[in-house]
């Protein structure tokens, strides 16, 4: 018998040698495919885009430093009342805030409304009639926001927690 090949019928060189070959040629077409199929670079715009974002949080950060918090109550007939949970001097000169109501699976049904300021200080408004499920609230003022989850219609919730 041949030393050669009795060598290459050597189940440990196959596993010494076999491995590491292996290795290698993966790592190639790991490195190919990544320049290949690479994803495309963000658009210049990209950076645009994210600042409202960042303006968003730093009016959520605001509430929170004032310490703004709403006790609202949305009846199923649309009338909507929001109390100061706490006195806050902020709102002493706000007039009018926007609520933005988003039902969670029925976009159609979205709505914003305007809550004036009334005599005794709470804001309120009356909107239509509400389909009872899962809302997602914003209360926004000048310079802030809160927001806040509420199966309605309900008793009251309280944003800004």
């Amino acid at each position: 018998m041949n030393a050669t090949t009795s060598t290459l019928r050597n189940p440990a060189l196959w596993l010494v040698v076999g491995i590491p070959a292996a290795t290698v040629l993966a790592s190639i077409l790991t490195v190919s495919l990544a320049f290949t199929g690479a994803e495309p670079e963000l658009p210049g715009h990209f950076a645009r885009e994210g600042v409202p974002l960042v303006r968003d949080q730093q009016r959520a950060e605001r509430a929170q430093q004032l310490g703004i918090r709403m006790d609202l109550r949305v009846l199923p007939s649309g009338r909507i009342d929001a109390q100061p949970a706490v006195n806050v001097t902020a709102l002493q000169d706000i007039t009018s805030l926007t609520l933005r109501m988003t039902h969670i699976t029925r976009p159609e049904l979205d709505r914003e409304l305007r809550l004036s300021r009334d005599k005794d200080g709470r804001f309120s408004a009356q909107g239509p009639s509400l389909l009872a499920g899962e809302w997602l609230l914003q209360l926004d003022g000048s310079d802030w926001r809160i927001r806040g989850r509420a199966a309605l219609p309900t008793g009251g919730v309280r944003l800004g927690e």
